[in-house]
């Protein structure tokens, strides 16, 4: 397949992908501001929250780009920005507004009612509900928007992405690779019924800081079983100036049982803007083996030195370009006697769709590695006596879910 051709036919994916209105109403949107426990209830199913047209769609409202800005999640600033959309926080002081003229009656809002408390006459009455006027602009931010990317993948392509795991949360991480495929053959769907590598994993939050999780890929592969652990050193959620995770991960292949490979990374992140993120990665492999070695054979070991770098750029709120670029750098590790030996990096470029929730996401992932373990990623299709160039990219997707 010629780079024109491909070039063209991944353009049409990304044009597919943006087309389309982009101030469309969107109830899932409405979903995730009536999901916080702040909103007020009687806002939760108006379109007029983010729209100037109380019925939706069209020209979006103060409120509207202001959520929008933030990543399509509700932030203390947004709640502190618009309190005519949100309840006071528990165990804040209620608001109280003293009626002019009057040296008894002031109005004290509980819970989304109003009330009027006569201190002379000792009496509270409760005030009818008075019409939101969410149309209405509310006072320009104080504060800058934070310049932080938030991903929603534990990996660009086959690199993490450093993502840090919230206490208490569950990830799973599927992947899929056509190693043999041929993007050029429409009959074979483009590559998709060629030989599938799948592989599945799951990660889980223990603290905030540190992750621990587990990962296995196919027999095609070697069967490896890989189980590591991470710790979260900088957050630039935190006002860090970087995101840096290092983590350790122990690989044993036909099911953990031999050829145990262990690698250490360091995944450093930086923002570009909230819009974009640029990663830098560096791996260790101790007793790496080639891909295409037997499972069932006790293999000698070599050191890999791998480093990769990657980067992803929202081109919409919810879709992303993804793209990196990973090699090794000692000889002995690109194993030049087997298969047609490491010729090149990997490399890849993949087109991500995130869910409104942003606790799913899709990647059509091109790339010319077939791994997707810490040691495996580096190597490329070439260890499978095919070619490694741009020409014989072929085709994937990657699939991130946030469980709870």
């Amino acid at each position: 397949m010629s780079k024109t051709t491909l070039l063209k036919f991944f353009a049409t994916v990304i044009i597919c992908a943006a087309a389309g209105p982009r101030a469309e109403a969107r109830p899932e949107y409405l979903k995730l501001f009536a999901a916080d426990p702040r909103s007020r209830p009687e806002l939760r199913s108006q379109c007029a929250v983010c729209h100037v047209n109380p019925a939706g769609a069209g020209e979006r409202n103060e409120f509207g780009k202001a959520f929008a800005a933030a990543g399509l999640r509700i932030t203390p600033d947004l709640r502190r920005q618009w309190p005519d959309r949100f309840l006071p926080e528990q165990g804040a002081a209620p608001p109280v507004t003293f009626v002019a003229g009057s040296e008894a009656e002031a109005v004290v809002e509980l819970n989304g009612k109003r009330f009027v408390i006569n201190t002379r006459e000792k009496t509270v009455r409760e005030l009818a509900p008075a019409a939101p006027a969410v149309a209405a602009a509310p006072a320009p931010p104080q504060a800058e928007e934070p310049r932080v990317y938030h991903p929603v993948d534990v990996r660009v392509i086959n690199l993490p992405t450093g993502l840090p795991l919230p206490k208490g949360s569950l990830w799973s991480d599927f992947t899929h690779r056509f190693p043999l495929s041929d993007l050029s053959s429409a009959s074979e769907l483009f590559g998709l019924d060629s030989i599938a590598v799948p592989a599945f994993g799951f990660s889980y939050g223990l603290t905030d800081r540190i992750q621990i999780g587990a990962y296995r890929a196919p027999t095609f592969v070697g069967r490896p079983i890989e189980i590591f652990a991470g710790v979260n050193l900088l957050d630039e959620r935190k006002e860090d100036p970087l995101t840096a995770t290092a983590r350790v991960g122990l690989e044993g292949r036909d099911n953990f049982q031999r050829n145990f490979t262990t690698s250490f990374e360091l995944t450093v992140a930086r923002s570009i803007t909230r819009h974009a993120q640029v990663y830098f990665v560096p791996t260790v492999s101790l007793g790496d083996r080639p891909i295409a070695g037997s499972e069932a054979q006790n293999l000698p070991g070599e050191t890999a030195v791998a480093l990769g770098v990657g980067a992803a750029v929202n081109v919409r709120p919810s879709v992303a370009l993804m793209a990196e670029v990973n090699y090794r750098l000692n000889e002995a590790a690109r194993y030049p006697n087997e298969g047609a030996g490491i010729r090149r990096p990997v490399f890849g470029f993949g087109l991500q769709k995130a869910s409104a929730s942003r606790r799913h996401s899709f990647t059509l992932t091109f790339t010319n590695g077939p791994g997707t373990t810490f040691a495996q990623r580096s190597m490329t299709n070439a260890m499978l006596f095919t070619d490694d160039s741009f020409r014989n990219l072929t085709i994937g997707f990657n699939l991130t879910r946030r469980l709870f």
